[in-house]
């Protein structure tokens, strides 16, 4: 009996109500990479909760309830129903959710083996769908994993010939994404209830465009909230939040995905004499910082929605170039005994960076804190003209630090590294190694290089001999700064001495 109970329970749980209608929708906006909304389940990738206010009138007992449209790429494990009031008794004994809505491939495959009429150059032909072929959806797109195969006047295609027409739509089929509950009240109820879930395909990032005067100041600084909506829905005139902080987001198989990682952090708009408007509010929330857009804003799908977040003129800054000829990252306080190799760290680029370095705070025209971002540079030429001179990757940049943008490289400078001596002495557990580093300069002007060099073999060094003063930057990074006339070469010379090394095995 408890089983055909439950077959009934289920049939009657098909013939559900109509779907509500919701009110405006709130969002709160996790960052995301720059391609992270394009890769479906990239541990990277930008989410969002949607929050929307739905009317309930349930009656006693149990009540079939589809929701407002939704997400797609809803997380189901993730849904809240309740009474924001906390008034009404009611729980939720089943809820179903159903992604795929009809599309023209799933109407292929439902009529795979029949004859159709496809729409070919304003006429209809007859085609044979031997094949529906398959397909995988992303958030970004609908791919074709194998083609499909028609056959028309006795030959096959391995493709569409041209529109497929379909006579009739199949019974059952969603039009949309489906949400549908069982609820049980207590006693009847009239509320406003709150849906609240989690969904893939909404993020943001920062963006932002330097113009650099001649001098080497940023003339004008902007950045902007840059929001992609890939859900397939259009938000109507919502209300937008963007957190800060790093927040943990583990998602199971059910809702195909991965850890979401660090969520970017984003700063309010910097007001200037120009500025007009109301600005981005902040305030905290848990250990985390919210960030509020002041007006709301409709998100079209496959939309781009961009909203200004810093504007700033007459930056200072430094342009440096840097040779980073090793370039090696390597964790001196875990040794890897390859490290101690005498080929270990040797590679050399010949490339010289060219950076530029800002200070963000208040005293040069910024003091908020700028979100990673990718920052695009504009120099005028000698007409006048803006011309692009490159793009780079900033981190996360609180106020009073220090903003180091790299660009480029060089055309006519040029560096070299050679290793001249290594030498290990296992008894006193020390080695000593030497470089020669070149930096050549083809300019007509002259050039003032800064030379990095990382001790990349052990924590515990000292520079033993060099050829010219040194800084210490930090315990994995020293150097040396080079000036450089025209069409010449200066060498750079230092020993570098390794102690208390742990025995080689």
């Amino acid at each position: 009996m408890r089983h055909i109970g439950y077959l009934l329970f289920l049939g009657a749980f098909a013939l559900a109500r109509p779907v509500l209608q919701a009110g405006p929708v709130s969002l709160t906006v996790y960052a995301g990479s720059r391609s992270s909304s394009r890769n479906f389940g990239d541990s990277n990738g930008g989410f969002a909760v949607v929050r929307q206010s739905i009317p309930l009138d349930l009656a006693k007992g149990d009540n079939d309830i589809i929701a407002p449209t939704v997400s797609p790429f809803l997380d189901p494990a993730s849904v809240i129903l309740r009474d924001p009031s906390g008034k009404s008794e009611f729980h939720i004994l089943l809820q179903k959710f159903r992604p795929n809505a009809l599309s023209q491939e799933s109407m292929l495959a439902r009529f795979e083996g029949q004859t159709i009429p496809f729409r070919i150059n304003g006429k209809e032909v007859p085609g044979k769908i031997i094949r529906a072929g398959y397909w995988n959806r992303t958030v970004n797109s609908v791919e074709q994993t194998s083609a499909p195969i028609i056959e028309i006047e006795g030959r096959y295609e391995f493709d569409l010939p041209g529109t497929p027409v379909f006579t009739k739509l199949p019974e059952g089929e969603l039009l949309k994404p489906e949400l549908r509950w069982k609820i049980s009240a207590v006693k009847p109820a009239k509320l406003d209830a709150e849906l609240v879930y989690l969904t893939d395909g909404l993020s943001w990032r920062a963006d932002y465009n330097a113009i650099v005067a001649d001098n080497g100041t940023i003339s004008q600084f902007n950045g902007w909230i840059t929001l992609e909506n890939d859900t397939g829905l259009r938000f109507e005139d919502s209300s937008l939040k963007l957190i800060a902080g790093n927040i943990t987001r583990t998602r199971n198989e059910l809702s195909r995905s991965a850890s979401a990682g660090a969520v970017i952090v984003t700063g309010s708009n910097i007001p200037t004499a120009e500025e007009s408007g109301p600005a981005i509010q902040h305030r905290n929330f848990d250990e985390y910082h919210e960030y509020s857009l002041p007006m709301p804003i409709t998100l079209f799908d496959r939309e781009v929605t961009q909203v200004e977040l810093v504007r700033a003129t007459n930056v200072n800054t430094t342009r440096s170039f840097i040779y980073d000829g090793s370039n090696i990252k390597v964790d001196n306080y875990g040794l890897d005994y390859a490290q101690l190799d005498s080929g270990f760290g040797t590679e050399s680029s010949s490339k010289v960076a060219i950076t530029s370095e800002f200070r963000n705070d208040a005293a040069n025209h910024l003091g908020s804190p700028l979100p990673e971002g990718l920052v695009h540079f504009y120099r005028t030429d000698n007409e006048g003209r803006l011309q692009f001179s490159g793009d780079s990757s900033i981190g996360n940049t609180p106020q009073d630090e220090i903003v180091r943008a790299t660009t480029g490289f060089a055309f006519d400078i040029v560096g070299e590294r050679v290793q001249t001596n290594y030498h290990i002495n296992d008894d006193d557990r020390t080695a000593e190694e030497s470089y020669e580093i070149k930096i050549r300069n083809h300019r007509k002007e002259a050039a003032q290089v800064r030379v990095w060099e990382h001790p990349c073999r052990w924590r515990q060094w000292d520079i033993s001999a060099q050829s010219q003063p040194f800084t210490k930057v930090n315990q994995q990074t020293f150097e040396f700064v080079v000036s450089v006339a025209p069409n010449e070469e200066k060498k750079v010379n230092y020993t570098i001495r390794y102690s208390k090394l742990p025995p080689r095995r």
